[in-house]
């Protein structure tokens, strides 16, 4: 089977590496330092006890690819628009298989609009990995957390039964779930608390879940968010919620989340599809999200202060 991964930070690269013990996935991103590296001598992946060194190829231009079977996004969502159509330049053909397991809500919409219903599957990874360098990526989970995928048009495909299949034998603990709706929203707690306040605070999730004062937030987003997804008829009580969001910085207590990496180098983020998404939801589900919205409301500042040079 032939994949392709598009946007290949840390997130992409770790399943790049692990898809590549048992086919030959390739990395797609405009990062051309990191992909020069990783052509050059290997990806390195650093795991608490080991450093693996990975060969694969690696491309930074989309005529660079060729026609794929499956091609898997990780592109933040503010380039998910131009990853589809960089990939549609070669890579994604009318029998490709598109999946999305990026962060946040609003990718699919935007798949919709140039690609057949029936080649969009959408998901999540509650995997986490930090890009430490160019080539270079640093594991900071449980290998065992999971991945969940599903397709739009509610009915699994050979093509994403084969992918699914390969990506567990490649050690990825991943399933085919019409349950994924409510999954993407407990990844949406996860995010839309620790993603945040990490990037505001500039801080890995251990500190943040820490100290008291934003453990305070921590939890009144987790609260906020779980109503909303409860008025969307969603089985998530606001105990659930906490204790899942809890559950899971307790396995990556030393990741730096993404976002605190986009506000560092001065890069957009994905507040809109996360904390802007909530907050959206909510006002259309007249339900309450003041502090989901003041947080968005930071990092919106944030990134609008960025200095120039």
């Amino acid at each position: 089977m032939k994949i392709a991964i598009i946007g290949a930070g840390a997130m992409g690269s770790l399943f790049g590496s692990l898809l590549s013990k048992v086919s030959q996935p390739v990395l797609y991103d405009l990062n051309t330092p990191h992909v020069d590296v990783i052509n050059r001598r290997g990806l390195l992946v650093s795991y608490p006890d080991r450093t693996d060194t990975i060969h694969m190829r690696a491309v930074s231009t989309a005529d660079d690819l060729e026609a794929m079977d499956a091609v898997i996004l990780f592109v933040k969502h503010p380039y998910t628009q131009q990853a589809l159509l960089d990939g549609l330049k070669k890579a994604i053909t009318p029998s490709t298989l598109v999946v999305s397991l990026q962060n946040g809500l609003g990718n699919t919409e935007l798949m919709q609009q140039v690609l057949d219903p029936a080649q969009i599957v959408y998901g999540f990874s509650t995997l986490t990995s930090d890009l430490v360098e160019p080539g270079h990526i640093h594991v900071t989970c449980d290998l065992s957390l999971n991945t969940a995928m599903w397709p739009l048009n509610h009915q699994p495909s050979p093509a994403l039964k084969r992918l699914c299949e390969l990506m567990n034998q490649a050690g990825l603990n991943t399933t085919i779930s019409a349950n994924v709706e409510h999954d993407i929203w407990m990844k949406l707690l996860v995010n839309a608390s620790l993603n945040s306040l990490c990037g505001i605070l500039q801080q890995p999730v251990g500190q943040v879940v820490d100290l008291p004062e934003s453990r305070q937030l921590l939890e009144h987003i987790v609260y906020e968010t779980a109503d909303v997804a409860h008025a969307k008829g969603l089985a998530i009580s606001r105990d659930n919620a906490l204790q899942h969001v809890l559950h899971v910085a307790e396995r990556t207590r030393d990741h730096v989340p993404s976002m605190a990496i986009d506000i560092r180098n001065r890069k957009p983020t994905e507040i809109e599809a996360i904390n802007g998404a909530i907050v959206r939801h909510g006002k259309a589900l007249r339900v309450a999200t003041p502090f989901t919205e003041c947080t968005a409301n930071l990092v919106r500042s944030l990134q609008q202060h960025y200095p120039t040079a």
